[in-house]
């Protein structure tokens, strides 16, 4: 058997340079595309502060009242679909990814750190409806709030909720699907409805 593997025919061997060159036209064409886009998104969206060379995908919505704020740090990038709502305050750390179809809602406060991912349709809300009287429909209960407040370097998985009330220390994991309803200590892996550790990143199970 040889010792340098054969490419199949009609894929192009990792060092002939067809991949490195079709990354650098890749490359240049998608900055001056998210260069455009992101120009116009913000005369679009002129209540939300984008940072410097922010990535904002199509079909996003942007609701955000007067008064409140909405700021997105350098580079972070918003992939298709997402819905950002602010009634309050609502920052994003540089760096930080959103997958398609996630959804920040921020009635009071709403934190993300930095180089965070947040993979797709991850819900991050800081309020949820009132529902103590029986005596009136939950409709008309109005909503209770409560800050979230999510470190940097956090991954958190497809689908995942996080709820109001909630902080989520830096450099933690959470699984797809979970609901996180309580605080997560730095480092923490978490799985699960509602949510609890399983681990620590670099350590043992729990």
């Amino acid at each position: 058997m040889p010792d340098d593997p054969v490419s199949p025919p009609g894929r192009p061997s990792p060092d002939s340079g067809t991949a490195g060159e079709f990354g650098f036209r890749e490359r240049l064409f998608g900055a001056v595309r998210r260069r455009l886009g992101l120009a116009v998104i913000r005369v679009r969206n002129p209540r939300v502060d984008f940072g410097a060379r922010c990535d904002v995908r199509k079909g996003g919505s942007f609701l955000v009242a007067n008064g409140a704020v909405a700021k997105f740090g350098p580079g972070c990038v918003l992939d298709r679909g997402i819905t950002v709502e602010s009634r309050g305050y609502l920052e994003v750390g540089a760096g930080t990814v959103f997958g398609h179809h996630c959804t920040v809602a921020a009635d009071q406060e709403v934190v993300i750190g930095e180089r965070c991912l947040l993979a797709e349709m991850v819900s991050v809300r800081d309020h949820d409806h009132a529902f103590d009287r029986d005596d009136a429909s939950i409709l008309d209960q109005g909503r209770v709030t409560a800050p979230v407040r999510i470190g940097s370097d956090v991954w958190i998985g497809a689908k995942a909720t996080i709820v109001r009330g909630v902080t989520i220390g830096s450099g933690s994991v959470i699984g797809a699907n979970a609901v996180v309803t309580r605080d997560v200590p730095p480092g923490s892996i978490v799985v699960g409805v509602p949510a609890r550790v399983v681990g620590q990143r670099g350590g043992t199970p729990s």
